[in-house]
């Protein structure tokens, strides 16, 4: 959307921009200078140096996170659960895996796999024959003013 600002504050910083960090602090560039080069927080700025300087390290950590409650096969079972029959609810999927899991978790699993749910068609889609009608009708009625 045109004059909308792009919000990358609240997204990871990717392990160049990281590296540029670590680069341009050393250097002396103080940090509200860093903020505007990189266009991220001076939270996450100051949070990559810290880590600089405690680790030695800008890599980001492993194994943050939630761990997972379930495993690959059963991530497989609920994605052939939901191609086999697509009427299949959440919590439908959710019994029949067997898993003590969330229905948002049975939702992430499904998005992971590229299926996520589909609205309704709200028409019914135009045939090159009904286009053709109507823009007969409009030229028709192209030059009628309001007593017609």
């Amino acid at each position: 959307m045109p004059g909308r600002c792009v919000r990358r504050h609240f997204s990871q910083l990717i392990e160049f921009e990281r590296g540029l960090i670590i680069g341009v602090k050393t250097a002396g560039w103080s940090t509200l200078r860093v903020t505007r080069q990189v266009d991220r927080s001076e939270c996450a700025i100051r949070t990559c140096w810290e880590q600089w300087a405690r680790d030695g390290t800008h890599v980001r950590r492993t194994g943050s996170g939630a761990s997972r409650k379930t495993t690959r096969r059963e991530d497989r079972r609920i994605v052939r659960q939901a191609l086999v029959d697509h009427t299949m609810t959440r919590s439908t999927i959710q019994s029949d895996v067997g898993v003590p899991v969330v229905p948002q978790t049975i939702s992430r699993r499904l998005a992971q796999a590229n299926l996520q749910s589909k609205r309704p068609v709200r028409v019914l889609p135009l045939t090159p024959k009904h286009r053709r009608f109507r823009l007969q009708w409009c030229h028709a009625r192209a030059t009628w003013n309001a007593t017609d």
